[in-house]
């Protein structure tokens, strides 16, 4: 008897352990948490654009002296900057010197030579009065007198010309510019025309970039336009001067010019980066690009958000194509709808059917 009780006890105790096994086994098991984002439908979106060209000056000139000679001076070196009209170099004027002076000296002679006629033309005068002298012998004195004018008149032509030369063995800055390189050295002998400076000009400097031909008209008609480009990390307006007319062969780009604003100054050749935005007319969504997953056939996937009870969801794969894509986000349309909720990130611990619970993420674009 006794061990007939035991036996039911042992049978009955066992029935109680599978109960409260089956109890705890039907219990709700708790749901995967989730950012998500709401979606929000755009006609268009905008695709920030870069072109890339230089800086360089609006005058670069290399400059020398209009006649042959020795450099005597040079006052200036590569990476000075100079004011306009600042003196450059100098040549040896001592020949110049030399001839001046025997200019001089024969203008004295000429203009004593010239008062001797006057006085001897005066006396002949008064003799003929007195019908001493002939008229012949006042008519080469006339002639005379004429001539040495016009000796004189020749002198002076020639010392003009002489102060010129002078003049011109100084070489003087045409404009405010920084020195790009010195070209020669002092007591080099260098021919007319031969360049002595290379000349940046600092003020009024240019930007010229290649733009591709459909896009000409992102930029307005009429010029004076004002965008924006990137020089240096820093980003400056610039305003559009003049467009190319045709296209560069090599490039397939129109060339533009645009003028930097006076108050910033670069070094030429810098690179300058064009800043433009374009449109592009497509119906789609922004999401980051954390939420795309591969997809078959060269598509991608998103995980989208169906509500159910009590505050959870489903997870429905969505078949998706990337119109444009940043650092960021993505531009995608297909299948989504306006104001549906799409998993923003941790797309690799879910699967499509998963019951969820989400919060909105603090991704925005």
């Amino acid at each position: 008897m006794g061990q007939y009780f035991s036996t039911i006890k042992s049978t009955f105790f066992c029935f109680c352990l599978i109960g409260c096994f089956s109890v705890s086994s039907q219990a709700e098991p708790s749901l995967h948490h989730t950012e998500s984002t709401k979606l929000k439908q755009q006609d268009s979106f905008i695709i920030e654009r870069q072109f890339v060209g230089s800086v360089f000056a609006q005058q670069n000139a290399n400059i020398g002296f209009e006649l042959s000679g020795k450099i005597a001076s040079l006052f200036s070196n590569t990476g000075e900057q100079v004011k306009k009209g600042a003196i450059l170099a100098t040549l040896d004027t001592e020949l110049l010197q030399i001839e001046r002076n025997e200019l001089f000296a024969q203008l004295a002679q000429t203009e004593a030579d010239t008062a001797l006629v006057k006085a001897n033309l005066a006396r002949l005068y008064s003799l003929q009065k007195k019908g001493y002298t002939s008229e012949q012998s006042v008519d080469e004195l006339k002639a005379k007198q004429a001539s040495l004018r016009a000796n004189k008149a020749r002198i002076n032509a020639s010392l003009e010309a002489n102060q010129t030369r002078i003049n011109k063995s100084t070489l003087h800055a045409p404009f405010a510019a920084q020195i790009g390189q010195r070209l020669v050295a002092q007591g080099q002998v260098v021919s007319a025309g031969s360049p002595v400076f290379e000349l940046l000009q600092l003020s009024e400097q240019e930007i010229k970039i290649g733009l591709p031909v459909r896009l000409l008209s992102k930029l307005d008609k009429s010029l004076n336009q004002q965008v924006n480009a990137t020089i240096a990390g820093q980003t400056i307006p610039i305003s559009l001067i003049t467009k190319g007319a045709s296209v560069e062969p090599a490039t397939r780009t129109v060339q533009l010019r645009f003028l930097i604003p006076p108050e910033y100054t670069f070094i030429p050749g810098q690179l300058a980066y064009l800043n433009l935005k374009e449109q592009q007319d497509q119906a789609g969504f922004w999401v980051p690009l954390s939420a795309l997953t591969d997809g078959l056939r060269g598509t991608w996937n998103v995980f989208a958000l169906v509500e159910g009870k009590n505050n959870t969801f489903t997870i429905e794969r969505r078949d998706v194509r990337i119109a444009h894509a940043n650092q960021q986000s993505a531009y995608v349309y297909g299948a989504l709808k306006d104001s549906e909720r799409v998993i923003s990130t941790g797309l690799h611990k879910l699967v499509p059917g998963q019951h969820v619970t989400t919060q909105d993420s603090d991704w925005s674009h």
